[in-house]
C-alpha cells in the first residue's frame, strides 16, 4: 500500500509555533516546546533537513471568518482576554505574540491542506490541531479552529467537497463537531475518552472508549470504523487530527497505548486514507508530558521514510 509508491510530502513548520511562555497551574503539563522538538529531532536525525520545512505565513483575517464571528476574533486579539482564555495568569503584561502560535500555526496548516490538494499528497503541520475552538469560544487550550478553517479554505476554492475528520485525540473533538454539526460534507470521526458534546447527524462518529484503553483494544475499535466509513462517506480529503495524548506516559490521558501501538495507530489511519488515494494533512493536536513530541516525531520518521 503505503510503501508501494512515491509518497507526495511536505513538512510545515517555522519558529513562531513556539511562544516561550511560563507554564502554571492547569497548563503545566502542556509541551508548548512540541513542535520545536519534532522539528529539532527530524533535523537532528537526518530525516530532513533545514529546507524542506515550508514556513506558511500566518491564517489570514477573511480565513478566520469563514468560521469565527467577527466579535470573537476581536476578542482573542486582546492579549489579556487570550491570557484569560487559555487559564494564563491575565494580569501579566501579555503582548500581540500571545495569539501568533496559533495564527502561524493555523497559515500552517491552511497551507498543507491547500499544497495536499493540489499535489494529492500528505501535508504534514508540525503544530495545529486545534480541535475544541469553535464559532466564538475558545476551549481546551484551543483558540482557533485552525482545520475548519483550511476545510472551508479548499470548499472554497472546490478544491474538494466532501472531507473526512479522523480525530484520534485522547479528547473528544468536540469543537470541529459542533461547528459541522449541520454540514453533511464533513464527516466528523472521533475515537475518545468522553463526550464533550452531543451531535445529532449522519455524518458524525463519537467512539467513547474506557479508561487503560490498550494497544489491541483500541486498534481494534479504529479498524472497526474507519475503514466502514471511509468506504461509505467517500471522502476526497482526509485531516488527521493525530494527538499524542493515548499514549500510556501521557500526563493528562489513562490510555495506556505504547510507543509502538501508536505508531500503529498512525500507519493504519494513512493506510486506510492514503493507502486509497485520498490526499491529506496531519496535526499534532494534543500531547502532555515532554514525551508527547515522540510520538509525532516517530510518524513524520516513518512517512518521510516512504519516499526513499
Amino acid at each position: 500500500m503505503v510503501g508501494e509508491r512515491q509518497l507526495p510530502r511536505r513538512l510545515f513548520y517555522r519558529s513562531e509555533y513556539v511562544y516561550d511562555v511560563l507554564e502554571a497551574g492547569i497548563r503545566h503539563t502542556f509541551d508548548i516546546q512540541k513542535p520545536r522538538r519534532i522539528h529539532d529531532g527530524l533535523v537532528a536525525s537526518g530525516v530532513a533537513a533545514e529546507g524542506d520545512f515550508v514556513a506558511a505565513a500566518p491564517v489570514l483575517e477573511e480565513e478566520l471568518l469563514l468560521v469565527h464571528t467577527p466579535a470573537y476574533v476581536a476578542e482573542i486579539r486582546r492579549p489579556e482576554v487570550l491570557a484569560r482564555l487559555l487559564f494564563l495568569d491575565p494580569g501579566h503584561p501579555w503582548d500581540e505574540r500571545l495569539l501568533e502560535p496559533f495564527l502561524f500555526a493555523s497559515g500552517g496548516t491552511v497551507a498543507a491542506a491547500r499544497w495536499a490538494a493540489a499535489e494529492r499528497g500528505i501535508g504534514l503541520n508540525l503544530g495545529g490541531g486545534f480541535h475544541h475552538a469553535q464559532v466564538d469560544k475558545a476551549e481546551g487550550f484551543c483558540a482557533i479552529a485552525d482545520t475548519a478553517i483550511a476545510i472551508r479554505v479548499l470548499q472554497q476554492a472546490r478544491q474538494v467537497e466532501r472531507v473526512l475528520i479522523v480525530d484520534l485525540d485522547y479528547h473528544h473533538g468536540n469543537g470541529n463537531a459542533e461547528i459541522f454539526s449541520a454540514d453533511e460534507s464533513v464527516f466528523t470521526f472521533s475515537m475518545h475518552a468522553g463526550n464533550w458534546c452531543w451531535i445529532r447527524k449522519h455524518n458524525n462518529r463519537d467512539v467513547e472508549l474506557p479508561s487503560h484503553t490498550k494497544d489491541g483494544e483500541y486498534l481494534a475499535a479504529l479498524e472497526q470504523h474507519l475503514p466502514e466509513i471511509v468506504r461509505e462517506f467517500r471522502p476526497d480529503f482526509a485531516v488527521y487530527i493525530a494527538g499524542s495524548d493515548p499514549f500510556v506516559e501521557d500526563a493528562l490521558g489513562d490510555f495506556d497505548l505504547t510507543e509502538e501501538g501508536m505508531l500503529a495507530r498512525d500507519r493504519s489511519v494513512t493506510a486506510e486514507v492514503w493507502g486509497r488515494g485520498i490526499p491529506m494533512i496531519v496535526v499534532t493536536a494534543g500531547g502532555y508530558g515532554e514525551a508527547s513530541w515522540r510520538i509525532h516525531y516517530n510518524y513524520y520518521c516513518w512517512l518521510l521514510a516512504q519516499e526513499r
